[in-house]
């Protein structure tokens, strides 16, 4: 039987890529499985990714989320559902960020056809240029699924991921100007306020868990507010950490304090 569906794992040492694969071998059978591992900047793996998938829809599964148990029979329902609308290029679940412990944007199911006249551009997140793009083009997203409940776990652990995935996540808004998933900030309304809410949460967190990841996360924080936007996507072959995590606190009260002394605790 001729598969509808790929799945493209795409890694870079994520200590969850074998929990990853884990969770699809109950059904790899029924899908093509795709894995496109170490390719840097993240703009290269994406668009690999495009090129690389002949079925009709694929499924992009970085190795940091790991699919319930459940989540095969709830992607074909979603797919035979909106399978005779051609205009749609995404369908979209939410995913449980074990990190921030938020529901986070997202699972997508995207239609091949579309995406491989839309290739990605780099950016910082190229994924919300993308979907802004398809947007304007007139093609559209199913947003349905987003009110049930979470179809997997997002996991971020160890310094280079935690570090730029907040490096990134600060980037982006810079770049952007605007809150383009609420899942990923703890509230707020501009810069300064989403930082301080981030800070206060990363902060407890390490208080009370003792884990440095959380301490990783703000000084990412701290790189992709204090430097000048690179307008591009991440690099994680690169480990460049500009802001050690053991000065995070302080470049933040720097920062958040005054705009005098930013650089002080640059490295």
């Amino acid at each position: 039987m001729k598969k509808e569906i790929s799945i493209v794992v795409i890694s870079c040492g994520e200590e969850s890529e074998k929990d990853c694969l884990s969770a699809i071998e109950p059904f790899q059978d029924q899908v093509e499985i795709i894995k496109i591992k170490n390719v840097f900047p993240q703009i290269k793996a994406l668009n690999q990714m495009i090129s690389s998938v002949q079925t009709e829809y694929f499924i992009p599964l970085d190795a940091d989320i790991v699919l319930d148990h459940d989540a095969w029979p709830r992607i074909k329902n979603a797919i035979n559902k909106n399978s005779h609308d051609k205009n749609w290029h995404s369908i979209l679940f939410r995913l449980y960020d074990t990190l921030t412990e938020k529901n986070i944007l997202a699972l997508k199911i995207l239609r091949t056809k579309i995406m491989k006249d839309f290739p990605f551009l780099d950016s910082p997140t190229p994924d919300v240029e993308h979907y802004k793009r398809l947007k304007d083009s007139g093609y559209s997203c199913i947003h349905e699924y987003l009110k049930n409940r979470t179809i997997g776990k997002h996991i971020i652990k160890g310094k280079k991921f935690c570090y730029y995935k907040f490096k990134d996540v600060y980037q982006t808004y810079r770049y952007h100007n605007f809150e383009w998933d609420s899942g990923v900030f703890m509230g707020g309304y501009d810069l300064r306020s989403y930082a301080k809410n981030h800070y206060d949460f990363f902060v407890y967190k390490w208080i009370v868990t003792d884990k440095e990841d959380y301490l990783h996360c703000l000084a990412g924080m701290m790189d992709g507010i204090l430097f000048p936007i690179e307008n591009t996507s991440k690099n994680l072959k690169e480990e460049n950490y500009r802001i050690e995590s053991k000065w995070a606190f302080d470049a933040f009260m720097v920062w958040y304090m005054s705009d005098n002394s930013k650089n002080m605790f640059i490295i």
